[in-house]
């Protein structure tokens, strides 16, 4: 069966931005998903779980939802990554940094663009690596910065404002 297209693209307004002005972490099993096309419409979350903030810094946090393709294999999966300093370097950041490498856990973005997005939903997200460092000059960074990876079967999702709103509400 082919596959049917049923939308082009068109160049809209140049009114978009770039960055990531919060990450929300939550457990990936104390969560379950409503998706429509693309948009997620509801989460219900596990009695007394939530999602956590993680605020950043300005122009400091990024995500990447890239697809790979195997023409021969008739696979495609998204290799999905989410990258955010952690300004601190004290035995609470380290405690956290330590739960989050033991945890299987899904990332909702809070964007510039007044959008949130969702990475890791069907496989869930690793923290594939930190960099920890003291800095060297007095301006830099003396803290951590944290990568969380996944792949899966789909493209990253957005996430409706009204159910970004109450991500760190417990369920």
């Amino acid at each position: 069966m082919a596959c049917a297209i049923s939308a082009g693209y068109t160049i809209d307004c140049r009114e978009n931005v770039g960055g990531v002005k919060a990450v929300y972490i939550a457990e990936f099993g104390n969560i379950t998903v409503n998706e429509v096309s693309g948009l997620v419409t509801g989460i219900t979350k596990a009695t007394g779980k939530k999602f956590y903030k993680f605020e950043v810094p300005r122009a400091t946090a990024n995500t990447s939802s890239n697809a790979t393709a195997s023409e021969e294999n008739g696979s495609l999966f998204f290799t999905h990554q989410v990258v955010f300093p952690l300004n601190k370097r004290d035995a609470t950041t380290r405690n956290i940094i330590t739960t989050l490498a033991k945890a299987k856990i899904v990332a909702v973005t809070e964007d510039n663009d007044g959008k949130f997005r969702m990475f890791g939903k069907g496989q869930g997200l690793y923290l594939a690596s930190t960099e920890a460092g003291s800095g060297t000059a007095m301006a830099d960074r003396n803290g951590y910065n944290i990568t969380l990876t996944g792949m899966e079967t789909e493209d990253f999702l957005e996430v409706s404002a009204s159910v970004g709103a109450t991500l760190e509400t417990a369920g």
